[in-house]
């Protein structure tokens, strides 16, 4: 059988005992932003279906699939967004628990290492190469405005 009884599995042994071994971690770390995700975005669709120019669009006879997909979501687009960029600190932060508890190699694991050895260059360049990572993600979202609503572009 290709699954171990215990420890992690590389990518070396394969795409799928890595694939499996990394699916409870990814659930764990993923299933409470998955949810506060769906809030926001039931939230915010539930305040554009209100709006006057969605009556308008309904009245014109728009079908239900354009009103959701082409008139709502996108304006209900941007609340998403920003939920999502600033998940992505808390999923940053949330790696190195994760990876702590399921023994999982990797950025979070060598922080937990490096401040335990008292090894300040790990930390700093970590701290850096994670502060540098958020600022992009939010560039990104912020780039991504303009793609979803038109009323922000210049």
């Amino acid at each position: 059988h290709w699954l171990p009884v215990q420890g992690y599995a590389p990518i070396s042994e394969g795409l799928g005992p890595w694939f499996v071994h990394l699916l409870l971690p990814t659930v764990a770390l993923g299933l409470g932003f998955i949810a506060f995700i769906a809030r926001v975005t039931r939230a915010s669709m539930l305040e554009v279906l209100s709006e006057d120019y969605m009556r308008t669009a309904a009245a014109k006879g728009a079908s239900s699939y354009a009103m959701l997909f082409h008139h709502a979501l996108k304006n209900a687009g941007v609340p998403i967004l920003t939920v999502i960029g600033i998940s992505f600190a808390y999923l940053i932060g949330g790696v190195v628990l994760t990876e702590t508890v399921f023994n999982i190699p990797g950025i979070g694991r060598l922080v937990v290492d490096a401040i335990s050895n008292r090894d300040y260059p790990i930390i700093q360049s970590v701290l850096i190469l994670t502060s540098g990572l958020y600022v992009l993600i939010n560039l990104m979202v912020d780039l991504a405005y303009t793609l979803i609503d038109p009323r922000i572009r210049y």
